[in-house]
């Protein structure tokens, strides 16, 4: 496997990189390509942002989020990378062009990572933001306030602020090192945390007022219809941290939030405290970490919950 000095090296010899975040981007795929570009600029490599869907609100703070776009990537980029993504789907419609393209990376730190570029660097840190950061250092550039806050904001979404098992003390070591750098900790966690609209309240209310309980309680669920969505005003991207709450109920080992994306089409989070979720998902398509994964399923709203049931409850009794 590539070490990460060899995957740096590689990385600073390019002329021009597209950097592809993940669709429905998250805190870490858009902290990390942030951070990547911000890098890669400094040691006089052009850099770009690319991304299927619009940065969610809540990132929108950081600097470097209005550099994405959504427009088609051009041949003359000598390399493009993709970041945070565990599946080539992942990048939406930019998943042709990355597998036509000779020259490819992939940065990750998702266990269930298929590898699909031609030079892959994968860790299994708790964010890919930590994995951006080691390459910093290795680029041998000062690390600005800037990039230290998207750094920060992929490390602390990911970790759900501290919260998850995935945190180790080599998290914490670089969540140090960031604060030292000018990472404004307070501002991150207001933001991708606190700071809500009405529609998401309210929204987030109507869904954990009817969370659904399986396996003698042992398994809850939440499910986000279109209706929901049309009746309160909110949007899809605001059904993000749904599922930590639902992990904090007591007696509650897996969490299941379901959202419907299109007419009976769904997209499927889990979290665990210690059952294989990235394994359920796996029988259903999808991945990502052993407490944390995700997939999508197709059908009547009560079928699926029937497949979900079913399968999560082999993950239990294992």
């Amino acid at each position: 496997m590539i070490s990460l000095k060899e995957f740096a090296e590689k990385l600073k010899n390019e002329k021009s990189v597209a950097i592809i975040s993940h669709v429905r981007p998250d805190g870490d795929t858009i902290g990390s390509s942030v951070g990547l570009c911000f890098a890669l600029r400094s040691v006089g490599v052009s850099a770009d942002l690319f991304c299927e869907d619009k940065v969610p609100e809540k990132y929108r703070f950081l600097a470097g989020t209005e550099l994405y776009s959504d427009g088609d990537i051009k041949e003359s980029y000598s390399a493009v990378i993709a970041v945070d993504v565990a599946e080539i789907t992942r990048t939406g419609k930019y998943g042709l062009c990355f597998m036509q393209r000779k020259n490819t990376y992939n940065l990750d730190h998702h266990v269930s990572n298929t590898r699909f570029a031609k030079c892959n660097y994968i860790s299994g840190t708790a964010a890919a933001a930590e994995i951006v950061f080691g390459l910093i250092k290795e680029f041998g550039v000062p690390v600005t306030a800037d990039m230290a806050n998207a750094l920060a904001t992929g490390v602390i979404t990911d970790t759900g602020n501290f919260r998850h098992k995935n945190v180790t003390l080599d998290t914490l070591k670089v969540a140090t090192e960031l604060f030292s750098y000018g990472a404004d900790f307070n501002k991150i966690i207001y933001n991708t945390f606190n700071l809500q609209s009405r529609e998401r309240a309210e929204l987030f209310g109507k869904t954990m007022a009817r969370i659904r309980y399986f396996h003698g309680g042992k398994t809850a669920m939440g499910i986000v219809r279109l209706s929901d969505l049309a009746e309160t005003g909110a949007k899809q991207e605001d059904t993000e941290g749904f599922i930590d709450f639902i992990m904090g109920i007591r007696g509650v080992e897996i969490g299941v939030c379901v959202m419907e994306t299109e007419k009976d089409k769904y997209k499927v989070s889990f979290r665990s405290h210690g059952a294989d979720v990235n394994a359920v998902a796996g029988t259903f398509g999808g991945g990502g970490h052993t407490l944390a994964a995700g997939c999508k399923l197709s059908g009547d709203i009560e079928e699926v919950v029937d497949r979900l049931t079913f399968a999560v409850s082999r993950a239990i009794e294992e």
